[in-house]
C-alpha cells in the first residue's frame, strides 16, 4: 500500500495538470450537487416549520353553552395529538375581525352579536400534521355535535408534502446525470494520463505485475483528486453561503426564521466527500482496465 501511495503522488507530480483538471471537475460536480442539497435543506426547514404552525380551528355549533365548550377545551387539551388549545370566544372573534378588517364593522353589525361563533383553536404535535392524521383528528371531533364546523389545511400540507417529494426525485435525478458525467469527464482525463505512462504500463506486465499491482496507484491517485475535489466543492459552497447570508439580512429571515439560510448538515458534508473519493476510484479502475484489456 505504502508503494502505490509513492506511486501515486510520483503521477500526480508529474501530471499536475491533468490530476487538477479531474479534481475540478469532480469539484464542479460536486458544488452542483451541494447547492441542490443546502436548497433542499432549507425548504424542508421551512415546510416543517410550517407544519409546526399547522391548526384546527373547532367551530361550535349554535346554542352550545360556555361550560359545554370550556369542558370540551379541557377536553381537548388532554389528548395525545394536541399541543395547545385556544379558547376563542364569539366577543373575541368579532373583536379580532373588526381590528383587522374595520371595512366589514357594518356587515358585522347587521348579522348581530353570534354572527361569528365561538371556536376552539387547536395546534397539533407535529407528529399529527400529516394529511391522514389531520382527518383522523377533525373526524373525532365531529362526534357529539359540540362543533358546527372544521376547518384545517389539509389541502395545503398534501401539497407542500408533494413538492418536497418531486424535489427529491428532481434532487436523484440530477445527482444521478451529474456523477454519470463526472465518471465520464474524469475517467477521459484519467485516460491522458495513462496513455501518457503507456510504456511504464506495458513493462510491468511483460515483467509479470498483476492487474491490481499496475491499479492501485491510480485508485489511490483518483481517491487524492476526489478529497481534493470534494473539499474545494465544500469550501466554495461555504464561501457562497457566508456571502448569500451577508448579502441577505433581512430577506432571509423573512422566509426561514432567525437562523437564517442553513449550511450543509455534517452528514451532508460527509457524503459530498465520500462521493468525490467514489467518483474519482470509480473513473481511474474504469479507464486503467480498459487500457490493461488491450493489452491482453
Amino acid at each position: 500500500m505504502n508503494q502505490a501511495f509513492r506511486h501515486a503522488l510520483r503521477g500526480l507530480r508529474e501530471h499536475t495538470y491533468l490530476a487538477g483538471v479531474g479534481a475540478g471537475v469532480i469539484a464542479a460536480a460536486l458544488v452542483l450537487l451541494g447547492a441542490y442539497a443546502m436548497i433542499v435543506g432549507n425548504l424542508e426547514a421551512v415546510v416543517s416549520g410550517w407544519k409546526r404552525d399547522v391548526h384546527v380551528s373547532a367551530y361550535f355549533a349554535p346554542g352550545q353553552s360556555a361550560e359545554v365548550q370550556a369542558a370540551a377545551r379541557s377536553e381537548l387539551a388532554g389528548r395525545p395529538e394536541v399541543e395547545s388549545v385556544e379558547w376563542v370566544t364569539s366577543e373575541q372573534a368579532r373583536t379580532w375581525m373588526l381590528e383587522r378588517v374595520p371595512e366589514v364593522e357594518a356587515m358585522v353589525k347587521e348579522l348581530g352579536e353570534g354572527a361569528l361563533p365561538s371556536s376552539l383553536e387547536i395546534a397539533l404535535r407535529p407528529a399529527y400534521t400529516s394529511p391522514e392524521g389531520l382527518d383522523a383528528f377533525a373526524a373525532s371531533l365531529e362526534q357529539g355535535g359540540r362543533f358546527g364546523d372544521i376547518d384545517y389545511g389539509r389541502e395545503w400540507v398534501e401539497r407542500s408534502g408533494a413538492f418536497l417529494r418531486t424535489l427529491t426525485i428532481l434532487g436523484v435525478a440530477l445527482g444521478g446525470i451529474l456523477v454519470v458525467a463526472a465518471l465520464f469527464l474524469v475517467g477521459n482525463t484519467i485516460n491522458l494520463v495513462v496513455y501518457a505512462r503507456r510504456d511504464e504500463l506495458e513493462i510491468l506486465r511483460l515483467v509479470g505485475a498483476t492487474d491490481s499491482y499496475i491499479l492501485s496507484p491510480f485508485l489511490v491517485e483518483g481517491a487524492i483528486q476526489g478529497v481534493a475535489g470534494g473539499g474545494a466543492a465544500v469550501a466554495l459552497l461555504y464561501a457562497v453561503h457566508r456571502l448569500v447570508v451577508a448579502r441577505l439580512p433581512e430577506a432571509i429571515p423573512l422566509a426561514l426564521g432567525e437562523g437564517g439560510l442553513a449550511f450543509l448538515q455534517p452528514s451532508a458534508i460527509v457524503l459530498l466527500l465520500v462521493t468525490g473519493v467514489a467518483i474519482g476510484v470509480a473513473a481511474a479502475g474504469l479507464a486503467v482496465r480498459r487500457f490493461l484489456s488491450r493489452l491482453a
